[in-house]
């Protein structure tokens, strides 16, 4: 286990091994290592990983004066001393990550965008990733307080329909199941259908739901108590649902596609012409509508979804009948629109109930974050594995935009099965 304290988060033949590789791709195969370094990145914008920058200096032989900068993003799993480090290692999130990077994207993704998901220079399990520093090559992350508009979520449903389009693509031409094939990451690793953490967690996030439910306004006490029995009902079987579908087209779903793994990229107007997913630590294998609609859970308003749902599902399946047209298939035979609408009105309710229970943690005001992730991770454990109450009724209580996102969240959820 690498200890950020001794310094030492990667080895000198690691360092020059990740530079050389990310040279020989730039075509710079002559050049001298001056110096690196790696330095921590202090904000809070992931809670299962600690983020470094490895940042280095190099020069090319024939022109030993004119130095280059390149950076990658670093990221090692929880300290030991974190209850998030005990979670990785009992459902293997990170080592899923890794796989994911240097077996299944390399094998599955080949002639996709590799703008759209970070290289990966250095994978090695349970111990750390290095990455191609998006940031450095444009891309940067929303305020995940301001909700998606249009124009991002254009640009997001367009990646997505390409990165699910590969499994599509990858077993029509290979006749190969990818849940079978890369069966050692495409576990379960947030709720899966085990005791321990996992079972802990989820128990922990309902509670804290059922517990918000006292705050709705305009509702009666009756109205509560039959909401609060519905969401614990729904509850029962929600690890169930996030298993692959009997019923349903699956593919590699990034599984987590909140404002915080999204990076975009604009242009001299400031208008989102690209983006970026990060961090796959929760991937699954799933209908693609599961990603679709949770990514909307995450980032957008009910109105807005109301609004626009529409026409990003069909930007979306448009999209994809390109994409695998350019591979000799017919949309019709691989995923038709009539089985995508099927799959999204099915998995609807079930995604409105997964965002309400992943948003109180997304949504965190930075210092609550900062608190309970980096400062007082004792604190870490009542929260994530006891009960979130008294943390998301404080942040709903004390941080307008917090409020408005979970009220709206639970008023949607709340006319779908109290109608």
């Amino acid at each position: 286990m690498r200890n950020p304290s001794t310094r030492q988060i990667l080895k000198d033949e690691e360092c020059f091994e990740i530079i050389r590789k990310k040279l020989h791709k730039d075509s710079m195969e002559d050049f001298s290592l001056i110096t690196y370094e790696v330095i921590p990145i202090d904000e809070v914008n992931g809670f299962m990983g600690q983020y470094f920058t490895l940042k280095a200096t190099v020069a090319s032989s024939q022109s030993p004066l004119e130095t280059k900068n390149i950076k990658f993003f670093t990221k090692l799993p929880p300290p030991m001393t974190s209850p998030q480090y005990d979670f990785m290692q009992q459902y293997g999130s990170f080592k899923k990550e890794v796989a994911l990077y240097t077996t299944v994207f390399p094998e599955v993704l080949d002639g996709f965008d590799k703008r759209c998901i970070p290289e990966c220079f250095l994978g090695l399990e349970d111990d750390v990733i290095v990455l191609e520093d998006m940031a450095h090559n444009g891309f940067e992350m929303t305020d995940k307080f301001k909700p998606f508009d249009f124009e991002h979520c254009t640009i997001l449903m367009k990646t997505l329909a390409k990165f699910h389009a590969k499994s599509l693509i990858f077993e029509k031409l290979y006749q190969k199941n990818l849940h079978d094939e890369y069966s050692h990451c495409m576990q379960e690793t947030l709720w899966p259908l085990k005791d321990g953490r996992a079972k802990k967690m989820f128990d922990a996030a309902v509670k804290g739901i059922v517990s918000l439910i006292d705050l709705i306004p305009n509702l009666n006490e009756e109205q509560r108590k039959t909401f609060k029995s519905k969401v614990a009902e729904m509850c029962a079987d929600h690890a169930n649902k996030l298993l692959p579908s009997l019923k349903h087209k699956n593919v590699l779903c990034h599984g987590d596609l909140w404002a915080n793994n999204i990076l975009f990229k604009y242009d001299a107007d400031e208008k989102p012409v690209e983006c970026c997913f990060i961090d796959f630590q929760l991937a699954r294998y799933n209908p693609p509508a599961h990603d679709i609609l949770c990514f909307l859970q995450f980032t957008t308003t009910r109105r807005f979804r109301e609004e626009h749902s529409e026409k990003l599902f069909k930007i979306y399946h448009e999209t994809m009948a390109e994409f695998v047209q350019e591979a000799g298939l017919d949309i019709a035979n691989v995923f038709s629109w009539k089985e995508f609408l099927e799959s999204i009105e099915d998995l609807r309710l079930m995604c409105i109930l997964h965002g309400v229970l992943n948003i109180p943690i997304m949504l965190l005001e930075p210092s609550a974050a900062s608190k309970y992730f980096a400062d007082e991770p004792e604190l870490l454990e009542d929260v994530l594995y006891v009960d979130r109450t008294p943390l998301i009724c404080e942040q709903v209580n004390n941080v307008p935009q917090y409020q408005d996102r979970m009220m709206d969240a639970l008023l949607e959820l709340y006319d779908h099965v109290a109608g």
